[in-house]
């Protein structure tokens, strides 16, 4: 006899709702708290940007069926996201994006290395995800040019490090990462 998945998944499906419940719940209470006492700040925005993220987490990490790179990238954005929320409801002091922003795509560029390292056999499928990183890093780089980003030392440090991983892994890979960009390419 087969074991009972559908059983399985209806225990997972109702615990992941009784969270999202538990979190809508959660966030009513405390955006009802906050305006009973009449805060300077909104504090209950950032208890609803956390529980926004756990959900995500929980969704999308833990229970979700997509593959390791699209969760890592959609968590490290959503993150950065959920940062540059608080940052605004505490009044905007332009740490999200001075940081947390460049922090987040150089997580992005040491995950892509830890992935090659452990998965070597098939390390230039990666190549797009550094592609990836160093579009990233470019926005940093714009909103410095457009004066929104005042600490741009962070911006460039990801900048230089998601090119130069990508210009190492087309350089050592040679004929097997050229090979690669052709294919995906179709050059």
């Amino acid at each position: 006899m087969y074991p009972d998945v559908r059983g399985v998944t209806r225990k997972y499906r109702f615990l992941e709702n009784l969270f999202l419940f538990l979190s809508l719940l959660a966030a009513v209470i405390t955006v009802g708290i906050n305006y009973a006492v009449r805060s300077e700040i909104m504090w209950s925005l950032i208890v609803v940007l956390i529980l926004f993220y756990a959900n995500v987490v929980l969704r999308l990490a833990i229970i979700g069926k997509s593959g390791y790179m699209f969760k890592i990238v959609s968590l490290i954005i959503t993150g950065i996201a959920v940062m540059f929320g608080i940052d605004n409801v505490i009044g905007y002091r332009a740490w999200s994006m001075n940081y947390v922003m460049p922090a987040g795509i150089l997580l992005m560029d040491f995950g892509i290395l830890l992935l090659m390292v452990i998965n070597h056999r098939n390390w230039q499928s990666y190549l797009m995800a550094q592609i990836l990183t160093i579009l990233l890093s470019l926005i940093p780089i714009i909103l410095f040019a457009v004066g929104i980003i005042t600490f741009p030392v962070l911006a460039f440090i990801a900048f230089g490090v998601s090119l130069f991983i990508f210009l190492g892994t087309v350089i050592l890979g040679d004929r097997r990462a050229r090979t690669e960009l052709q294919r995906r390419f179709h050059i």
